[in-house]
């Protein structure tokens, strides 16, 4: 028996999004959209690198779950086929400017945290035109 043929829809969903994320960039943006530093004199670097930190912890902590309540790959971790994260009706969940961690999930919503604030993600707006980061930014690279 194949062992692949052995895991779930859920378990093998959480792995491709485990897989897309590892395979983004954690030393550049993938896409337009995302800030590597903060803007003004004291803005910390590194900004991208929090977020594929806590789109990996998502995967590790909740990725099961978000895959049993039928969240789409692009509801968590799409952006815009032409504009990435710039066209905010086409973005993910889990794709924002600044690192948020996940602290509640249903059906239909997920909450974010950043320091002591929340926000409420309800789904894409156009998600027929979002695509997942890691699909983004494997077709830009120059090769």
């Amino acid at each position: 028996m194949n062992a692949a043929l052995a895991y779930t829809a859920e378990e093998r969903l959480v792995a491709s999004w485990r897989a897309g994320v590892m395979s983004l960039p954690d030393d550049r943006i993938p896409c337009p959209g995302m800030i590597w530093k903060e803007p003004g004199p004291g803005g910390r670097f590194g900004v991208w690198a929090g977020v594929r930190t806590m789109m990996l912890r998502f995967v590790e902590h909740w990725g099961e779950e978000a895959a049993a309540l039928g969240w789409s790959t692009e509801s968590l971790f799409g952006v815009h086929s032409l504009a990435g994260a710039l066209r905010a009706d086409s973005v993910g969940a889990l794709v924002t400017i600044y690192p948020r961690k996940v602290v509640a999930m249903s059906e239909r919503t997920i909450t974010l945290e950043r320091n002591g604030s929340r926000q409420v993600f309800c789904g894409l707006t156009n998600p027929a035109e979002s695509l997942p980061i890691w699909e983004f930014w494997h077709s830009t690279r120059k090769v």
